[in-house]
């Protein structure tokens, strides 16, 4: 017996590997006509393009996209169905924006870029960035007066709350759970929302749907899909899935029951108190438990670890550079009311700032990942993508040219998108914290760009200003005061690194 299953095995497994590399192979001579982008310096090693990716999609910008040209950099970590990313020009986004899913597929990028074969990732379905775009704008007033309370509420049990005490944190330790609270608790009912549970589970799957796709990665195609349920963080991903479809139940079946008998209609849910309300109010009528639970998993898995990680760099930027605290702060005390709450609108140098920490230091190096699904020519330019191509839009080299933002674009200038909106009065509004422009991509362009970055934005607003009024902040490395100026940030691919060795002391500011 064992010798006849060595005898099947050994065909299948020739069969398959030649198979993948008659593929590699087509797909390569598909690409030739796009210039490969590497290191100058020859390295061009696994390690060098997880670390130092940014630098080339810098150089690749400079070299090629600013001709009009797209240009390719490998995807140096196994697991992926496609070899290279096709890096295209700033002139193509606009063309690229308005076409379909069905030929450029965010859906299936996602689904290769978080190896969702593999891992058991929930996949993205087409109709939920919609309801909660249509939702979130629906209701954008009523969801930041609930973020100030509930801000307020978390702050005021998890901060010290007189000046004799003083405290230490770490960013991406306090900001991770303090999200998922304050996210949750506006997203799903108070049972759950006020369940730890519910919570830590939210915290891990956030986590889990990245490290379970990097670690699937390490490994070649053949082998991820016989590897994978090994894997720790993809069992654990797996698990947190199931969690979430079992506590999404009866929320799903109670919104089932009141829609068949006539109780609730779509209009009334896209005005609703809650997440789950707009999510339904966007769904489509025979949406499944599996799609609704799936669709709520990634909104909670969108809205935690990016948030976390753009007010934990903004913080960083700015106590690193003290010179912009006084009037960051002077701005904050008068946005703030008599009852406490923060009147967003007059965070006008708050938002600049922001806008400032999120070009130099984006989430992501890339965005607006596509699959190519049918073969397309830009008409900007003549270029041909064939079918399964990646095709991405380099976000922080973009957001660095010098043409755009001047020769110190490299330089971090709080004050440059105040004289960049006063300058230009009337486009003004495309040059706030939140708005997707091509030259501004850290929350995407066009139809697909993140549908909740306003509720983040006042949520990061809102908790800056707290900070700013409330405490005396001190900048910490490793537990101990940081005087080094503004830090290199690393990225890991094409993310950032969490800046988890930073962390801030707080003491109560007295008030007068």
């Amino acid at each position: 017996m064992p010798n006849l299953i060595i005898l099947v095995s050994v065909p299948i497994f020739v069969a398959v590997t030649l198979q993948y590399l008659y593929r590699n192979f087509t797909q390569d001579r598909a690409w030739n006509h796009i210039p490969t982008h590497e290191f100058e310096d020859g390295d061009n090693s696994r390690d060098r393009y997880v670390r130092d990716l940014k630098d080339l999609l810098e150089s690749g910008y400079r070299k090629y996209s600013k001709q009009g040209l797209p240009f390719k950099v490998k995807i140096p970590i196994g697991g992926y169905s496609v070899r290279y990313r096709v890096v295209l020009p700033k002139d193509h986004l606009e063309e690229m924006k308005h076409l379909s899913n069905n030929t450029f597929s965010w859906a299936l990028a996602s689904a290769v870029i978080f190896a969702q074969d593999f891992t058991g990732a929930p996949p993205r379905g087409p109709w939920s960035g919609k309801a909660l775009r249509v939702g979130i704008h629906q209701n954008l007033g009523d969801i930041t007066k609930k973020l100030d309370q509930q801000i307020d509420m978390y702050f005021g049990t998890h901060l010290p709350q007189n000046s004799s005490m003083i405290m230490s944190i770490r960013f991406m330790d306090f900001f991770v759970p303090a999200i998922a609270n304050i996210t949750s608790s506006l997203l799903v009912d108070e049972r759950l929302s006020s369940n730890p549970e519910w919570i830590q589970q939210t915290c891990d799957f956030a986590v889990n749907r990245y490290k379970s796709a990097d670690d699937v990665r390490a490994y070649p195609p053949l082998l991820a899909a016989l590897v994978a349920p090994l894997i720790p963080s993809v069992r654990q991903l797996r698990k947190s899935r199931r969690y979430v479809k079992e506590q999404m139940t009866p929320l799903y079946e109670d919104m089932k029951m009141r829609q068949n008998s006539g109780i609730l209609s779509k209009e009334k849910c896209r005005k609703g108190a809650f997440g789950f309300e707009w999510l339904w109010g966007g769904a489509p009528d025979d949406v499944t438990l599996d799609d609704f639970s799936d669709t709520m998993m990634r909104t909670l898995i969108a809205s935690i670890h990016t948030t976390a990680k753009t007010i934990s760099v903004a913080l960083i930027d700015l106590l690193s550079q003290p010179q912009y605290m006084d009037e960051l702060r002077r701005e904050a005390m008068e946005a703030t009311e008599f009852d406490g709450s923060i009147d967003i609108e007059k965070l006008f140098k708050m938002d600049c700032f922001l806008k400032e920490s999120q070009r130099l230091t984006p989430v992501f190096l890339l965005t607006m990942n596509r699959i190519v699904t049918q073969s397309y020519t830009f008409k900007v330019s003549g270029t041909s993508m064939p079918v399964g191509t990646m095709t991405t839009a380099a976000t922080a080299a973009i957001a660095t040219d010098p043409d755009t933002f001047g020769i110190d674009s490299n330089c971090f200038d709080g004050s440059r998108f105040q004289r960049l909106r006063l300058s230009n009065k009337a486009g003004e509004s495309a040059l706030k914290m939140g708005m997707a422009t091509e030259d501004s991509l850290g929350f995407g362009l066009g139809s697909q760009a993140c549908p909740g970055r306003f509720f983040a934005v006042n949520q990061i607003k809102l908790m800056l200003a707290k900070f700013l009024t409330r405490w005396e902040l001190t900048l910490e490395k490793n537990g101990q005061k940081w005087l080094g100026g503004r830090p290199k940030y690393e990225y890991y691919d094409f993310s950032v690194v969490a800046p988890a060795e930073y962390g801030m002391l707080l003491r109560r500011r007295e008030i007068i």
